[in-house]
């Protein structure tokens, strides 16, 4: 005789037999382009770090490459400073590449970036669901979970970050193909995962790269454990050799990318951060009841913020933990298998690990992690490991849902008793909203512009709940079949995803509108351009003439930019730092009539020129007094980290010579000059590891010139100078990945023949 749970197991196999990974595909894509209709339709647009700063990425990238020149330099924003090596702009991410296609007119549409972005989310439902079948979950159960990972709180919230997005998606797939590493003991496996690892880790998050690797370490020895238990020395000592191989693959891989990151990261404003500066953004112990009532602080999107906990308002987003309730109901339900299903356990510590570490310095995990392990120590925002916490209770949900299905007849009694717990819940959060439970009852005007909010979300997300639980008892009482179980199921997660975070995105800035609002003042910077090389000065504190890295967009020199890899010296100090940075033009604001406008400096310099007078300063500080000083000269003097040995004629620098920019490009600077004395060409350009300079075809050195520029001797006469960027780190690093690259194709291919050849091999009869 058959045990429900059999008959259970059968009917979930006839109800979803014909369902196959095309179709879950398909139901990803219409749900995931409905739910973003808005964007996809240009109604709304992808809104706050997309358009300060992907979008602007994104667009030098496609368009420097459509043009054939490898962006490895920006010269257009602070002044000057290395584009590839900056991780964030993924310029080797193969999607990110596909964009130069979509190139048109010298410009990259923003909707294709946005499309990519959307596509992800379809990605990390299909890996999800293959994931799950990986593990063993049947189809019904598989499509659950990637419909819950596609639709959660994270990946919607982060969608303005789209590296963050890009990268996550891709880890449902590295770990399947981990475990088919493992399992299988494969060599074709491992260099299968080695290369998704490695392109995931390309599409430019290192803090989420740090964080799946976490992840991948533990499930590699979750996954070895039994294995090497159970096998000879030389097994375990294979099986960890792939899991190495894994690792050496992906960095190998990555190496055109890390090897330029390493260098940047040295020199930039983020080489070090605070223990205090790396817990911003951390999640609150009571945020758990956000869980059912997301939006019980408040929120905070492109419609505008309420958001009430945190000191900023970009914590609402960052600390979001919702799953939905379909998915929380699941996720609770998975915790009465754990001890029958080794999964289950592994995923629920990844569960809780996530969340403690997600509480910064309310717990220790964050202050261990930031103190002793390696990397750990160059992020700030704890509450982004809670991809870890999603990521467990997605996993939990899928099999949650499977222990329902079957408990409805194995152990009807016990299901009803959680079914009643779980309704209970979300009329606790109601009655503790109402109560004014975490709300600040202190501060009444406060309280009279929070409890309101309180209100409103406690008895949504308590209505959710009984919703949730009266589908799961009309399942129990029969009153509905599976397969509509599962339609109900998916039909009410969409619906309180779309409640929840629908209009989280959809900002009503259009990205080209943004950057056209100054194209008066950019085309004038054109036209001046053909006949000068110059910068302009677009900031002064909260006053912006320009976006901060519209210099990229639109191939006009600016001062300003926006990314944490800003280098630590992009602006020489004291007074005359915007006359030493070739900045012609700068913001001029009117405190009475409240508006800002340009005007002309009286004084800067030049983009390249000649001077005789040299100070050599051995000590940072004492260069840095003399300029702070208000003594330092830049056309009569130049300041140098190390002495040249060489001698130039006379301190007088008003006859020096003459220098004439003949050509312009992202690497590569060319100049003729006539020096009538021997002098220093000062270069305004931002001095970093990897430019080289040639005087008449020989190259020279460079010095380190005013602070951050650069310098080279010069002798009497007519000379045609080239300034080529071409960093070692970046050569040697994509010397190293072509290598991996070619080794893993040669690597997959000897692999498939040797497999396919012992499958054709006939069998001893």
């Amino acid at each position: 005789m058959k045990s429900p749970g059999e008959t259970k197991g059968k009917q979930v196999a006839q109800a979803f037999a014909k369902l196959t990974p095309w179709h879950v595909i398909g139901i990803l894509t219409l749900l995931v382009a409905i739910f973003f209709r808005d964007i996809l339709l240009q109604k709304s647009f992808f809104w706050e770090d997309f358009i300060y700063q992907y979008y602007a990425f994104r667009d030098f990238a496609a368009v420097s490459l459509s043009s054939g020149t490898l962006p490895l330099w920006n010269p257009y924003t602070f002044s000057g400073m290395p584009f590839q090596a900056d991780i964030q702009t993924a310029v080797f991410y193969v999607p990110n590449l596909i964009l130069t296609l979509f190139v048109s007119g010298g410009k990259l549409y923003f909707l294709w970036v946005e499309v990519l972005i959307i596509l992800h989310f379809v990605l990390a439902g299909a890996g999800m669901y293959l994931f799950m079948r990986e593990l063993g979950l049947e189809r019904m159960y598989a499509l659950f979970s990637g419909i819950a990972f596609t639709f959660s709180g994270f990946m919607i919230m982060q969608v303005i970050h789209q590296t963050f997005v890009c990268q996550v998606a891709w880890l449902p797939l590295i770990l399947l193909c981990l475990r088919r590493t493992v399992l299988r003991k494969s060599p074709f496996w491992m260099i299968v995962t080695g290369l998704l690892l490695g392109h995931a880790i390309l599409a430019g998050s290192p803090q989420f790269s740090v964080y799946i690797l976490l992840l991948l370490l533990g499930y590699f020895l979750f996954e070895s454990i039994p294995v090497l238990r159970s096998s000879r020395p030389l097994v375990s000592i294979a099986l960890l050799a792939l899991g190495g191989g894994v690792i050496v693959i992906a960095l190998g891989l990555t190496s055109l990318q890390l090897l330029p990151t390493m260098e940047i990261a040295k020199l930039s404003q983020r080489a070090e951060i605070t223990f205090a500066k790396s817990s911003e953004g951390s999640l609150h112990f009571q945020q758990l009841v956000t869980l059912i009532a997301p939006k019980y602080f408040g929120a905070s999107g492109a419609q505008g913020s309420n958001f009430w906990l945190g000191q900023n308002y970009w914590e609402y987003w960052e600390t979001c933990i919702y799953l939905g309730i379909i998915p929380l109901i699941a996720a609770a339900a998975g915790l009465f298998v754990i001890k029958r299903q080794r999964n289950v356990a592994f995923f629920f510590g990844v569960l809780i690990f996530g969340y403690l570490y997600s509480l910064g310095d309310d717990f220790f995990f964050h202050s261990f992690f930031f103190h002793f392990i390696p990397g750990f120590d160059k992020f700030r925002v704890p509450a982004r490991m809670s991809v870890l916490f999603l990521f467990g209770a997605t996993v939990l949900g899928g099999y949650g849902l499977k222990f329902i299905v079957e408990a409805a007849n194995a152990d009807p009694k016990r299901l009803r008793k959680f079914l009643l717990g779980a309704a209970a819940s979300g009329v606790l959060i109601w009655v503790a909203g109402q109560a004014g439970l975490f709300q600040p009852s202190r501060d009444i005007r406060m309280y009279e512009q929070v409890h309101p909010i309180v209100a409103d979300n406690t008895l949504l997300g308590m209505i959710m709940m009984l919703i949730a639980c009266g589908i799961f008892f009309a399942y129990l009482r029969k009153t509905i079949s599976l397969s509509t179980l599962l339609v109900l199921l998916i039909l009410l997660h969409f619906i309180d995803m779309n409640i929840f975070g629908f209009e989280q995105n959809n900002g009503q800035t259009n990205p080209d509108t943004y950057y056209s609002r100054g194209a008066d003042l950019v085309n004038m910077m054109k036209e001046e351009g053909k006949t000068e090389y110059f910068r302009i000065n677009t900031r002064l504190g909260g006053a912006m003439l320009l976006d901060r890295n519209q210099g990229m967009v639109d191939r006009i020199f600016t001062l300003e930019g926006y990314t944490p890899l800003a280098l630590q010296r992009n602006y020489p100090v004291g007074p005359s730092s915007y006359d030493v940075l070739n900045a012609k033009y700068r913001i001029r604001i009117d405190t009475a009539s409240q508006t800002m406008g340009i005007q002309q400096a009286a004084n800067y310099t030049p983009r390249a020129f000649l001077v005789t007078n040299i100070k050599v300063f051995s000590r940072e500080a004492d260069e840095r007094s003399y300029m702070e000083s208000g003594m330092f000269k830049p056309l009569q003097e130049v300041l140098l980290e190390e002495d040249p040995h060489f001698a130039t004629d006379t301190a007088d620098t008003a006859t020096a010579g003459q220098v004439n920019i003949t050509s312009y490009d992202l690497n590569r600077i060319t100049m003729d000059l006539s020096a009538r004395k021997r002098a220093i060409l000062v270069v305004s350009e931002i001095y970093y590891p990897g430019w080289e300079i040639f005087v008449d075809g020989k190259e020279q050195p460079i010095y380190r010139a005013d602070w951050c520029l650069r310098a080279t001797p010069v002798t009497v006469g007519d000379h045609h100078v080239e300034l080529l960027f071409r960093p070692e780190s970046f050569y040697t690093g994509a010397a190293i990945s072509a290598a991996t690259v070619l080794f893993s194709i040669v690597g997959m291919v000897v692999l498939s023949r040797r497999s396919r050849k012992t499958r054709l091999q006939p069998t001893a009869s």
